[in-house]
């Protein structure tokens, strides 16, 4: 009896929206960061080079680990950016908080842009701006 209520309790067990949204949130950053990429090949976190080491692969064919580690955390940040202005528009009463926040999310999404643009067109592509 019990095996089945508890059964009943986990089918009608509705988790919070702001749950759902964390978890819908980090699995779209780690599919456009490259995760199956990383899980599926397996590759290198570091290669050596004859001067050191390689932590950036100058190809767009190609990932090493901490690129795709490095360009979720980016991704991370721009979504907190995101939710950063989302959020200011709560405190209509208190337009202090309000326009620190809108400052705070749109820095964060500037410094996603650049930091993306720039391993894209530098490192990858060996372009310069």
């Amino acid at each position: 009896m019990r095996f089945i209520q508890k059964i009943i309790r986990l089918i009608n067990y509705r988790p919070s929206p702001h749950i759902i949204a964390i978890i819908l949130a980090a699995i779209t950053i780690f599919l456009l960061g490259g995760g199956i990429y990383d899980v599926t090949l397996k590759p290198r976190s570091v290669i050596p080079y004859s001067s050191g080491f390689i932590f950036l692969y100058p190809s767009l064919h190609e990932q090493i680990l901490n690129e795709s580690i490095a360009i979720m955390i980016v991704y991370a940040l721009g979504a907190a950016g995101l939710i950063l202005i989302y959020r200011s528009t709560r405190y209509m009463r208190n337009p202090d908080q309000a326009s620190l926040l809108i400052k705070i999310g749109a820095a964060l999404l500037i410094l996603t842009f650049i930091v993306i643009e720039a391993a894209l067109y530098l490192w990858k592509l060996g372009l310069a701006f």
